[in-house]
């Protein structure tokens, strides 16, 4: 496995060196946006791995040479052409381009010769590229595959079954291998971009020093879980440098963030004071210094069933969004406490602002109840409009103790392609008005390694690891880090509003959430906070020693 993937990331390399002018995928004439290959094709463009033609074009139908595949592979391996060559091809002229590379690939065996020809304009198959691999590598079958349309007669068998065996195919769904097949560019640089996407290599550390390396992420992770203080991260290769901890989101201006829920979801009354511990440290009857730099005001539901995100239950429209920035500025709501006890302990925190996800489907309702077709213009309406209505409010506040700095898009996912489109158009609009663009996706959420792509300043990725019935804290803990490595993204530390009875199994959970920050270097770089409703005023106005405890051992990892 480890030779697959050396190298398929060298074919990546040197895609670059044979094809035309570079062009990014976003203006290719023929791969428009919703092209089944265009974000493998941007993915590989935005690295200057694979370019376009000068006329703008990609032409991804075009079907790969023999000649270019040649180049790829003798490249990637650093082979020479041979001194003293046995095999000489008839066609294979040393006028040509890739001359040395072709003669190199002819006497390594990696081509079938017809005739002694090299034939480098025919079209690498699917069997031929299964050959190329299986001799360049030296992988070997064990004669357990099975493809209906390749007999184990068949001469190419032996190399479809090894690469088979080595994971690096498992034929079409229909159970055929279809070894006749030429691959074209765009297939290629799908097959490249998922490849390409993920690490070689992942060290497991222990102390700093790496103990174990593997090329599987789960094996990975399995080690880690069964050593003490261990770590895993994403080796970097010639292509990527991956970071080795969750990154400072510069853009953000985010140190530690914590969420304040103001939606129907939190019916307590934001009192006077409670915002106090979370500004600054509560010791005794004083406070001391900084907790939380940054809040994220959100509001989950508009109703005991509606929801602001992406769910059946969302049904919102001017008038949902309207009244939740009506509940978000109002006198005693969250803006209007945390400025006032922002300003008792002269404090003046950065405020992000969330923006509700617009339904998409079903017709949206205008101020004046008229409906009107759901598209992406009228979604994007709506989000505008409700950014007016924020800005206004916000002006008129005059808030003294509080620092506008953003917006945090409430949806935890992306996934419809209009969904991108309309986030994109958002934070273009968001940056315009000279404000940051965030979100906090869930662990299995869609699309995250295209946060940056889609214009967000900064993402803080959920490990979704808190919940008192699950079997494998850890384990997920150890995949969030390790993701936010690789995807260079922050860090949503989690705890519930636990109840007293519940705080000995959320107190387990939280203390796995901060040891692991603490292992992975989160500490001074930059993190959000989910603490259901009021899990951090809890922590440290409650009369309880494991409340307290845990607020103290909160404030020492943060700082």
């Amino acid at each position: 496995m480890k030779k697959a993937w050396m190298l398929l990331f060298s074919f990546v390399v040197l895609l670059a060196g044979f094809l035309p002018n570079q062009a990014e995928a976003a203006g290719f004439k023929d791969v428009p946006r919703d092209h089944w290959a265009h974000d493998e094709i941007r993915f590989l463009t935005s690295k200057q791995v694979i370019k376009g033609y000068s006329n703008g074009t990609f032409q991804p139908l075009q079907i790969l040479t023999r000649k270019d595949a040649a180049i790829m592979v003798v490249r990637a391996l650093k082979w020479q052409k041979p001194a003293s060559p046995s095999v000489k091809p008839s066609d294979v002229k040393p006028t040509m381009g890739g001359y040395n590379e072709m003669m190199a690939a002819a006497n390594k065996g990696l081509f079938t010769l017809s005739g002694n020809k090299f034939n480098p304009g025919g079209a690498l198959s699917r069997k031929e590229m299964a050959r190329v691999i299986a001799v360049a590598y030296g992988y070997k079958g064990k004669g357990a595959s099975s493809f209906k349309d390749v007999a184990r007669s068949n001469a190419y068998y032996k190399y479809i079954d090894a690469i088979a065996e080595n994971d690096i195919t498992s034929g079409y769904k229909d159970g055929t291998f279809k070894p006749d097949v030429s691959v074209n560019r765009a297939q290629f640089s799908t097959f490249l971009a998922r490849i390409y996407s993920e690490p070689l290599e992942y060290a497991v550390k222990q102390n700093g020093k790496t103990i174990a390396a593997y090329k599987n992420e789960t094996d990975a992770i399995q080690k880690a879980v069964q050593t003490a203080g261990a770590t895993v991260h994403p080796v970097s290769n010639s292509l990527m440098s991956y970071a080795q901890q969750p990154q400072a989101m510069t853009k953000s201006g985010i140190k530690n963030g914590v969420i304040i829920y103001n939606g129907a979801e939190n019916s307590t009354a934001f009192s006077s004071g409670f915002f106090k511990p979370y500004l600054a440290y509560k010791q005794g009857t004083g406070y001391q210094g900084t907790m939380f730099d940054s809040f994220l005001i959100a509001g989950r539901k508009y109703s005991s069933t509606g929801e602001f995100a992406e769910s059946p239950g969302n049904e919102a429209n001017y008038k949902e969004f309207l009244w939740y920035a009506d509940r978000t500025f109002a006198k005693g709501g969250a803006l209007d406490q945390l400025n006032r006890d922002a300003k008792a302990l002269g404090k003046k925190p950065n405020v992000y602002l969330s923006i509700p996800y617009p339904k998409r489907g079903e017709a949206i309702v205008l101020p004046a109840g008229t409906s009107v077709k759901n598209t992406l213009a009228e979604r994007q309406k709506l989000v505008s409009w409700y950014r007016q209505q924020v800005e206004a409010k916000w002006k008129a506040a005059g808030y003294t103790n509080l620092t506008f700095k953003g917006y945090y898009w409430l949806n935890e996912t992306v996934v419809a392609l209009e969904d991108e489109q309309l986030v994109e158009q958002t934070a273009a609009a968001v940056h315009k008005a000279g404000k940051t663009f965030i979100y906090s996706p869930h662990a299995t959420s869609t699309n995250f390694e295209n946060w940056q792509v889609y214009g967000f300043d900064g993402a803080y990725l959920q490990p979704n690891a808190f919940r008192l019935d699950l079997k494998d804290t850890e384990a997920r803990l150890h995949q969030a880090f390790l993701r936010a490595q690789i995807n260079g993204s922050g860090i949503n530390i989690e705890i519930d509003s636990y109840s007293p009875h519940q705080i000995a199994g959320g107190a387990a959970n939280f203390r796995d959430y901060l040891e692991m920050a603490s292992r992975y270097r989160l500490p001074g770089q930059s993190l959000i906070m989910y603490q259901g409703t009021d899990m951090v005023s809890r922590m440290a106005m409650y009369n309880n020693k494991t409340y307290n405890d845990l607020y103290n051992e909160l404030y020492q990892m943060m700082y």
